[in-house]
Order: structure tokens, then sequence, then C-alpha cells
């Protein structure tokens, strides 16, 4: 005897294999750049101190938690000899608090340390988001610094690009610039 299934199966069944041919999907690289990484936004800030104490704070990161948002604790899984002057190559794990969902560990690496200028790191969370941190002196005043913090995702799938990506990138944007926020008003402590 043959089993005869719901015809709304077959719809259901054609849904969820879209959904898996769009999730897998990549988008084509444009031949002329090499990057695999696709701009979510840029976000900036003054502050009324001098870059070195700036990036000084930025580049604590056992101190996210103090001014990066949902930053519930930090762990250190690899550090750096103490004969490297600059942080590259470090790992950490972040432990990050999400409603409902709860603790959240994501690990962080950190690419580029180019001091006082630029501070690269990736973070291997759902947005597999590399942020880049510049500061900047202002020519105007001697102690203000320019912060610039541009976010990038490495996700390149169809469905990211064209469903998800507002989304991430009003959540993520929301985050970047409370943790601005938060950074002036510590920096400003100082």
């Amino acid at each position: 005897m043959a089993i005869v299934l719901p015809p709304y199966l077959k719809y259901i069944s054609f849904l969820m294999i879209l959904f898996a041919i769009l999730c897998k999907y990549e988008i084509p690289l444009d031949p002329s750049t090499s990057d695999r990484k696709t701009l979510l936004f840029t976000k900036t800030a003054t502050v009324q101190c001098d870059r070195a104490q700036v990036y000084k704070v930025i580049t604590n990161i056992d101190k996210y938690t103090s001014w990066y948002p949902n930053v519930a604790r930090v762990e250190h899984v690899q550090l750096v000899s103490s004969r490297v002057h600059n942080h590259e190559g470090e790992k950490y794990r972040l432990i990050t608090k999400f409603p409902i969902i709860g603790d959240v560990p994501l690990d962080l690496v950190i690419h580029t340390d180019d001091q006082p200028k630029q501070f690269i790191y990736s973070v291997d969370s759902w947005l597999l988001e590399t942020n880049l941190i510049e500061l900047k002196d202002i020519s105007t005043n001697v102690n203000s610094t320019r912060i610039e913090w541009t976010v990038y995702t490495r996700r390149r799938s169809i469905l990211f690009q064209y469903m998800i990506l507002p989304f991430a990138n009003f959540y993520k944007n929301q985050l970047v610039r409370e943790a601005l926020f938060s950074l002036v008003m510590q920096v400003r402590d100082l």
C-alpha cells in the first residue's frame, strides 16, 4: 500500500530547497576587486583627547565590557609573546548577552594593530564581521581625535545580501552607535 502525502508538502519542500540554495549561493565577486567584504556602514565620533589615549582604550579588549553593549565578559584564548609590540594574532572570546537566547560566545581575532592610527579585528558571529577603527588627528585642535569605525561583513550569499542585510545593518549600526557614545564618555572621564 502506497503512502499518500498531502499536496502542500511539495510546496513546502520546494520553498525549503529554494531557501537552501539562496543561503549557499554566493554572489560572484567583481573581478576588479579581490575584496570579499561588503561594507555595512561607517560611524564617526570626535573626542577631546589625544590619539594615543583613545587608542589605548580601544585596544584594551579586557575593558570592552565597560563600553561595548551586550558584552558580559572577555576571556583570553591565545596571547602573543611579550616581545611583539602589537597585538596582531591575539584571540579572545567575547561572551555576549542576547535577549531570549542568553550567553553566546563569539571569537575575536586581532588582525592589524597599527599604533596609534588603526585597529582591525574580526568577530566570528552570525554576521562574520570585520571592524576597522581609524583614529585621525584633527588639524584645527591638537587634543581632538576623530574616530572612524567601519564595519564589513564577509557574508556573500544572495539570501543574506538581499533579505537579511538591511536588518543586520540596522542592528549592528545601533550597537556601534551606542559603543561610540560609551567610548567617548569613558575617554572623556580619563
